[in-house]
């Protein structure tokens, strides 16, 4: 395959793995920018176009079956292709789908950055279904490999990270902490006193947002408590099921938090170019954790590429155009991935073109500030 020979020298820079796992690596990353499909049939196709499908085929379940790969290793280089400096805004979200009845469940922690979480860390659990406070715990500590606490602003979490465990665990670490927490969860008061987050907010008028003038506590069932600083929001009217945005701080400004919470619809973005927006990772048919767990590694050095071509593209070229309902028609993420797609699908080689992206990879500061 052309370029090839060009993303392993970058890879090996940078990694300093086995060349011959960089190799196929390197290969893996072109086929999937070029038929943007995780269905392994069809990654075959492109591997390699000197050797049968079936023996691709064979050398990318033997790659995802049995490469042990250093995920913080790759996780700092993520973050070197990352084009933002600390402190970061850490977001965290799962994942799920299913293959028949088998559940595919992924923990993912990136790093906030122009409308979507830059991918670091992620955790593909054994089971579906919500994630422990435990798995949270053991998620971060990952990321934590890659990223010192110092260096985080604040971790952004929706309705699933909120046990009083997981909140403690980074209280402990002085870690900052953004968190939505459901209406119905009990917030405690100094004096004792137990009442339903929604009893508290229900007095505000319409988007009216209101900072607890003194600390909470969240209780968890095994004993665990956090205090924490509440904020408040009405999001709908009162016919509406959903009414409060109830979020718990702690390390942070509680006025700055429903600004801040924005951020964290952010990974939902990384989510659409992993699956239907990018690499269609819900086709992949591996459901086993450790296999899937690789195969993300794969696709997230291809997502960091790609972001960046999108964004080089978005200094020289401006934004894409908009759409009636004055949305973006791209992504910079389907930005990047048109212009990939583009090179490496072409009919004839395209050198030029090609080497000038691959610099993004080799030197992202450099790449994103030549216009």
């Amino acid at each position: 395959m052309p370029y090839a020979q060009s993303i392993t020298d970058v890879l090996s820079a940078h990694l300093g793995w086995h060349r011959v796992r960089l190799k196929f690596m390197a290969r893996f990353t072109a086929a999937l920018l070029k038929m943007t499909t995780t269905n392994l049939r069809e990654s075959a196709i492109a591997l390699k176009a000197e050797v049968k499908e079936v023996s691709n085929c064979r050398c990318i379940r033997r790659f995802l079956s049995s490469y042990e790969m250093d995920f913080a290793v790759l996780g700092r280089f993520l973050t070197r292709l990352l084009p933002k400096s600390a402190p970061y805004k850490v977001v965290n979200d799962r994942t799920e789908w299913h293959f028949g009845t088998q559940p595919v469940n992924v923990l993912m922690a990136g790093i906030a950055h122009r409308g979507v979480a830059f991918p670091i860390s992620w955790t593909v659990l054994p089971d579906g279904g919500s994630s422990s406070a435990s798995e949270h715990c053991r998620a971060l500590r990952c990321f934590s490999q890659v990223v010192e606490p110092s260096e985080i602003e604040a971790v952004i979490a929706g309705r699933e990270f909120i046990s009083a465990k997981w909140l403690g665990w980074l209280q402990a670490r002085e870690i900052p902490f953004l968190v939505r927490l459901r209406s119905d969860r009990h917030l405690v008061s100094p004096e004792g006193t137990s009442l339903p987050a929604k009893v508290l907010a229900r007095p505000l008028a319409l988007r009216q947002v209101k900072v607890l003038d003194r600390e909470y506590s969240l209780r968890g069932t095994d004993g665990k408590s956090a205090d924490v600083r509440v904020v408040l929001k009405r999001v709908a009217d009162r016919s509406a099921e959903d009414q409060f945005l109830i979020l718990a701080t702690s390390g942070i400004d509680p006025a700055e938090a429903t600004g801040l919470y924005q951020e964290h619809w952010q990974v939902e973005t990384l989510f659409a170019a992993l699956k239907s927006r990018g690499y269609d990772l819900e086709r992949t048919h591996l459901t086993e954790p450790d296999r899937v767990q690789r195969l993300i590694g794969l696709l997230v050095l291809a997502f960091g590429w790609t972001w960046l071509v999108g964004e080089r593209r978005v200094n020289r070229e401006g934004l894409p155009r908009k759409k009636p309902h004055d949305r973006q028609e791209r992504s910079l993420f389907r930005y990047g991935l048109v212009r990939l797609r583009s090179i490496l699908a072409a009919p004839a080689p395209q050198p030029a073109a090609f080497f000038e992206c691959i610099r993004g990879v080799r030197s992202p500061t450099a790449f994103l500030s030549c216009i």
